[in-house]
């Protein structure tokens, strides 16, 4: 409803508060709730502050300025919550502490007025606002989004647009930006598509499109860039989308309910304009791309990139390769080494670059395969590729340009092996950089921290054969060596590539297995009949929501990693691993992952082999109590990402650290049904790091933890519940790195703390309630770096002249969780 002026400086003030809440709730989703909450409290008020005169007489006031300067006070909060990003805790935290605040003085205020005026119910109106009150408290403790991913993570950035390039070239793109740009900003069109053949650099084009300033001023924070990739699951967008605007997630079990979900979600948000991004879209996806168009929401439009054209689109765009001239601009930006340019021929180069078609992946790729070498050595690639070529598909062209690039990298032989590996995991997904260095560490006998295997997928990103994708710098990541916040990304047509070098040879005979299985269709080698002994090292099963267990037998005698990538039945939401794990002595790492949108429950779980060395789980349900009764003795690291793993054990008498007596090192990441550890974790001699990340929920390490004489490194960053840390953590004698940021209500340090005499890296950002420093702080003479926010350098300042070289690093770093945008 609209306000009617008041006449009165408070009632004028009342009114603009309300036509700015009715304002933001349209355009800030972080607090929409919270906000139509808001209104509906002003609502009520309306009547109320229109008899403001009158209230000015029995209160002797003229103008009520206590309650107008409340009032205004509230329309500045608005004002700056709308300019908080969605991800940013600390600053969440801050200003839901000063809605509070700002929440109950209103309340007193009002408490002591409104009786005055015997026409109004006050209880009813302190009531709504105790409920908004506690909806925000609820909010921002990781509750809200009705249990979304049990994570409190219903806030996060996973459609945000990726970073654009800095660089494009290629005047074809520039028109292409412009053309598209208009359709975009006009009337009409609902659907674009914009197509090329793989490795043209459409996802490029449009990354740069999203980015346009006129663009993103008028779409603001409704652009959703979705990877659809081969298999569309219309289910699982619609609940990442609902996610993404801090919606309620239902579970959506048919696509028609998706359609309706779909809809309502767009007419909520559509009051503004709205762009979904769906990127590298198949044919076969034709019918289920139909299902998002909505014709009657306004200014609602859809990007799709695809290799494929769909006819009856209103607008198809086709972007072509680079001409000439574009393609060997390229081609000098990505073969120059420091900016110097390479001593080759111009006719050599020349027909290097012709032989890539204008496709600016190939070039890239073909150029740096082709840095710092002699030109004797282009030559030789080009008599390679003058032998014929094999045809490998639809991007056949580019396949064989590509595959002539990787026969010899460098002379390292390990590079192709690392380029080949990543084709384990599933086409258009982020790949943690964890799992590559839990496989990469046991396949190829690597250090254990993975520093190497780190360095060698830094060799790819070097070749354009991956991307790398940093979601948080933390300060502290390089000396601790977690890596858990990068990700690497694999082109399609890279990926195809890689399967290709992978499936050469019998079946029986490749080192690495790569299956991607389309409900029950399994191949034909691959039967009760038949089963076949493998030697594949590396064996990579991908399944989709259709599969049902149980699973033919297979012989792996000889494979040491074994990937496992699944979607849930939604019915059933469970997945049982294979029986045949039992017996594949060699198995060293398991790395299990459910790319469903809610966790599912494992089962088989006493497959898991007595050799095994790593296992990470992803959005699992798995009771960790529950592994008391398994023998994992030669375990060294168990890594648990988005799981389910509190759950009570029904076995009395099973200790975990009979189960895994050897463990190195326990992570365990955004498990936000995690409350504390069990006490046997500390009972494991060996273990040295212990990682609990961005667990809402985790309240308090245990006591025990002093037991725990081996630990070197202890992260607890993005715990927002975690309020102490216990006494006995001065008998970590071996300490050397303590990560608390971002520990929202940690409120004090023990003073015990002064006996970690190995303490070198500590960091403690976002830590607004810890405000006094123990006196035993002195004693930490080893200490070196400390990292903390710009408010907190003061506490620090004085221990200089103690502690020699220390070095107080302050940081303005947010927090960001973009890598879920997969």
């Amino acid at each position: 409803m609209s306000v009617d002026p008041v006449g009165t400086a408070v009632g004028m003030a009342f009114g603009e508060l309300f036509l700015l809440v009715k304002e933001v709730v349209q355009t800030v989703a972080v607090f929409h709730d919270q906000l139509k909450k808001i209104e509906s409290t002003l609502d009520s008020i309306v009547p109320i502050m229109k008899d403001i005169d009158e209230f000015n007489r029995r209160m002797d006031r003229k103008d009520m300025g206590q309650i107008q300067a409340l009032i205004n006070n509230g329309k500045d909060l608005v004002k700056k919550c709308s300019n908080i990003k969605a991800l940013n805790l600390y600053k969440k935290y801050m200003h839901s502490k000063k809605l509070t605040d700002f929440d109950a003085t209103l309340a007193r205020e009002f408490q002591i007025s409104m009786p005055l005026l015997s026409v109004r119910n006050t209880a009813e109106i302190l009531g709504e606002v105790k409920e908004f009150r506690e909806e925000f408290r609820v909010y921002h403790s990781g509750q809200a989004n009705n249990g979304a991913l049990q994570s409190g993570l219903g806030a996060s950035g996973n459609l945000t647009v990726p970073e654009a390039p800095d660089f494009i070239v290629g005047s074809e793109v520039e028109a292409s930006l412009r053309k598209l740009k208009g359709r975009l900003l006009e009337e009409g069109v609902s659907m674009i598509v914009v197509t090329a053949p793989g490795g043209c650099g459409k996802t490029t084009l449009i990354t740069k499109l999203c980015h346009d300033v006129d663009i993103e001023g008028k779409f603001n924070n409704n652009i959703m860039f979705i990877r659809v990739s081969k298999k569309l699951n219309l289910m699982d967008i619609v609940q990442k989308m609902m996610q993404h605007k801090n919606f309620p997630v239902p579970t959506i079990e048919t696509e028609d309910r998706a359609v309706h979900y779909l809809q309502q979600l767009l007419e909520r948000i559509g009051q503004n304009p709205v762009l979904l991004v769906l990127d590298d879209v198949w044919s076969e996806s034709k019918s289920i791309l139909d299902k998002f168009v909505f014709k009657k929401i306004k200014d609602y439009k859809i990007v799709v990139t695809s290799r494929y054209e769909f006819p009856d689109v209103s607008f198809v765009h086709h972007l072509n390769p680079l001409n000439n001239v574009e393609a060997l601009e390229l081609f000098h930006r990505s073969v120059t080494v420091d900016g110097r340019s390479m001593v080759v021929p111009d006719d050599l180069l020349k027909q290097v670059v012709n032989r890539c078609k204008g496709l600016p992946l190939a070039l890239t790729v073909v150029a740096k395969s082709l840095r710092g070498k002699d030109p004797s050595f282009w030559q030789t690639k080009l008599l390679d590729w003058s032998e014929g070529r094999t045809l490998l598909g639809s991007d056949s062209d580019i396949l064989d340009c590509l595959r002539k690039s990787l026969d010899d990298l460098d002379g390292d032989p390990s590079i192709k092996e690392r380029f080949m590996d990543l084709s384990s995991f599933p086409e258009d997904r982020k790949i943690p950089a964890t799992a590559l260095i839990d496989m990469w560490v046991e396949l190829y006998n690597l250090d254990f921290n993975g520093l190497r295997a780190v360095t060698d997928l830094h060799k790819l990103i070097y070749r354009n054969l991956a991307d790398l994708e940093v979601t948080r710098r933390d300060l502290t990541d390089d000396d601790d060596k977690s890596y858990s916040s990068h990700y690497a990304m694999q082109h399609d047509l890279l990926r195809e590539l890689a399967i290709i070098e992978c499936n050469q040879g019998e079946v029986e005979k490749r080192e690495r297995l790569i299956l991607d299985l389309t409900g029950n269709n399994f191949p034909d080698w691959w039967s009760e009949q038949k089963q076949p002994t493998l030697s594949a090292r590396l064996v990579s099963i991908s399944t989709d929501g259709t599969f049902s267990t149980p699973w033919p037998n297979l012989q792996l005698p000889e494979a040491e990693a074994l990937v496992l990538n699944f979607e849930t039945n939604i019915q059933t939401k469970t997945y049982c691993l294979p029986i045949f794990i039992e017996k594949a002595n060699k198995l060293k790492a398991l790395i299990v992952t459910n790319y469903s949108f809610f966790p599912a429950e494992l089962g088989n779980f006493h497959v898991i082999g007595f050799n095994l060395r790593r296992i990470r789980l992803e959005r699992v349900t798995v009771p960790l109590l529950s592994m008391g009764k398994l023998r994992l003795h030669n375990l060294r690291k168990i890594s648990f990402f988005m799981c389910d793993i509190s759950k009570a054990s029904t076995l009395n008498d099973a200790k975990i650290s009979d189960a895994m007596p050897n463990l190195v090192e326990l992570d365990i990441d955004y498990c936000n049904d995690l409350v504390t550890l069990p006490d046997g974790i500390c009972e494991i001699k060996p273990l040295k790091k212990l990682s609990i990340t961005n667990c809402h929920n985790f309240s308090a390490l245990p006591e025990q933890i002093g037991q725990s004489a081996s630990l070197e490194v202890v992260r607890l960053n993005s715990c927002t519940n975690l309020s102490q840390l216990p006494d006995s953590i001065g008998a970590l004698q071996k300490l050397i790195s303590l990560n608390i940021s971002d520990c929202l209500n940690l409120n004090t340090l023990p003073n015990q703390i002064g006996q970690l005499v190995n303490l070198k890296r500590m960091s403690m950002r976002g830590c607004p309630r810890l405000s006094v420093l123990p006196r035993s702080i002195v004693k930490l003479r080893n200490l070196r770096n400390v990292v903390c926010d710009k408010e907190k350098e003061v506490m620090w300042w004085p221990l200089k002249s103690s502690l020699n070289g220390l070095n107080i690093i302050v940081s303005e770093e947010e927090a960001s969780l973009d890598w879920l945008r997969d």
